[in-house]
């Protein structure tokens, strides 16, 4: 099978970076043809890996330079927010289509102003998920954002969570160079991985420390990731650091940067600590317990989903429930001990193996799926000015998804209205410019409707379309829910109906025992 899978970039030790080479090994192994089509150079990435990636431009995509991309069987489009080859996920006429959300920080939890407006831009384009045949992403938090926001169909999202390779991430001895560099000798260690924006709220960690350091004063916070690529993280790394100082631990923080080998350093860490304002999964909570550190971590997006029973949390935006949690393991060895036990055996349900097993059966069930034909009815004008609609392989008052014979057998009539509604509710009609099934001019006809009339369509059409797609799926969902709350109530008024009966008759039961025992009762006389 030839596979392409699209990115923005593609970066060793980043969540998405390595989902991808995990993806294109596993495909390699299976005989598949895979390439990679990114916007920028690969950064540190093996040459294995290195030597399948094309850096791509929009135009490269859209007029067919690269016959791999071309005529792939399967496309797969990495989504960590907008980027100008996600645009060529719009006119792909062949394959299957697979949009692999990552979830996009919302702008408001941004904390600056700088790039904000990309953001913005990203959360508005995930309504391209409308393109995919099927949507994969690694929480039921990322799920339920596409399913109440953008109003994609909930059995076309699956639940995949991002793997750890877990040969790789294992406890083992502290590295006494990192000791040594970051002057850790004698201490505890509180340690973050991540970039360093604003929703990451960096501000509370050092909050936290601030008070841990009160009852633990031998404790220190190291900070791993990018602090100063991205303009966006300058100002909060500038303001973190000012905090530091004022709280007087600006000589217990350090900052290391990227670094290019994670594990030594989540072994260097008595607790891994986030109070992260929105995740939509937390690859380094994984990553940590697998390495034998215990996790406290802020109760937002995904986290409390990742963790399960296995760690600590907070409130969202509470120092001071940060610094007591921190203190908690710190100062109880027995709940340190039962936190790692939990963390090591969490971390292996998101093995590399589980994960390539059921991406293996996802995809393969992806490519033998197509959805359902959306016929074009074109009217056309008889003699006597009357107007009447090709043939269609959906009879008039039928859809696709629901014929009258499918009606006659539905107990709750209310259902075969929703789902009317819901087989209508894409108005967009992708199916017939996707997958036309005209002879001979089929293609042609798709050819004109996309580059013809694209100048009006791509920055008004699309966009309005989607919205109201995405507006017609919430309905559905509302009316969907009300429905089964009816039916719910209709089966619990049944229950109680029965429940009633039952108790009646167990009154009459008992009122004939008592008039019998008043029958043989002595009389007075």
């Amino acid at each position: 099978m030839r596979i392409s899978l699209v990115n923005t970039n593609l970066v060793a030790e980043d969540a998405i970076g390595t989902c991808i080479m995990n993806q294109v090994r596993l495909f390699r192994r299976r005989g598949d043809d895979v390439r990679i089509y990114t916007g920028h150079p690969p950064e540190r990435m093996p040459a294995d890996i290195e030597a399948l990636t094309q850096v791509a431009s929009p135009s490269d995509l859209d007029d067919g330079r690269f016959d791999h991309f071309r005529l792939s069987d399967l496309f797969v489009y990495h989504y960590p927010g907008w980027y100008d080859l996600i645009e060529s996920i719009r006119k792909r006429d062949r394959g299957t289509v697979i949009f692999y959300y990552h979830n996009v920080t919302p702008p408001e939890l941004w904390g600056t102003d700088v790039g904000r407006a990309e953001l913005d831009r990203g959360v508005d384009a995930t309504a391209l998920v409308h393109y995919a045949d099927l949507c994969i992403t690694p929480s039921p938090y990322n799920k339920s954002i596409l399913v109440d926001r953008f109003g994609y169909a909930a059995d076309r999202i699956r639940v995949l969570p991002l793997a750890v390779p877990l040969e790789r991430f294992s406890p083992g001895e502290k590295s006494s160079v990192l000791l040594e560099r970051y002057e850790l000798h004698g201490q505890y260690v509180l340690l973050y991985v991540g970039r360093m924006a604003g929703n990451k709220r960096i501000d509370l960690l050092i909050r936290g420390l601030a008070e841990v350091k009160r009852c633990v004063p031998n404790t220190k916070l190291l900070l791993v990731g990018d602090d100063r690529t991205n303009p966006a993280f300058r100002p909060i790394v500038t303001e973190a650091r000012n905090l530091a100082d004022e709280l007087g631990v600006g000589d217990d923080v350090s900052w290391t940067g990227r670094v290019a080998t994670l594990p030594p350093y989540l072994r260097l860490a008595d607790v891994y600590v986030t109070a992260s304002l929105h995740e939509g999964f937390g690859l380094p909570l994984i990553e940590a317990m697998a390495s034998g550190t215990p996790v406290v971590a802020s109760r937002a997006g995904a986290m409390p989903w990742v963790l399960g029973k296995a760690g600590r949390l907070f409130e969202p935006g509470n120092a001071d429930g940060l610094a007591s949690n921190v203190l908690a393991l710190l100062e109880d060895d027995a709940l340190y001990r039962r936190l790692v036990a939990a963390g090591l055996e969490r971390s292996r349900e998101f093995s590399l193996e589980t994960y390539e097993e059921r991406f293996t059966e996802i995809v393969d069930r992806a490519v033998t799926y197509t959805l359902p034909e959306v016929p074009l009815e074109v009217e056309t004008e008889n003699l006597d000015g009357t107007l009447d609609a090709e043939e269609s392989d959906v009879t008039p008052g039928e859809t696709a998804a629901t014929t009258e014979d499918d009606k006659e057998g539905t107990t709750n009539p209310l259902l075969w209205i929703i789902e009317d509604l819901e087989a209508q509710s894409d108005i967009s009609m992708r199916g017939y410019v996707v997958h036309s099934k005209l002879p001979v001019i089929g293609s042609l006809v798709a050819w004109i409707r996309r580059n013809l009339t694209s100048h009006l369509r791509e920055p008004y059409l699309d966009p309005m379309i989607e919205r109201q797609v995405a507006f017609n799926h919430r309905v559905v969902g509302a009316l969907r829910r009300a429905a089964d709350a009816l039916q719910m109530s209709h089966q619990r008024e049944g229950q109680l109906v029965k429940r009633a009966e039952e108790l009646e008759a167990r009154v009459v039961f008992l009122e004939d025992i008592v008039e019998d025992m008043m029958g043989d009762k002595p009389s007075a006389d």
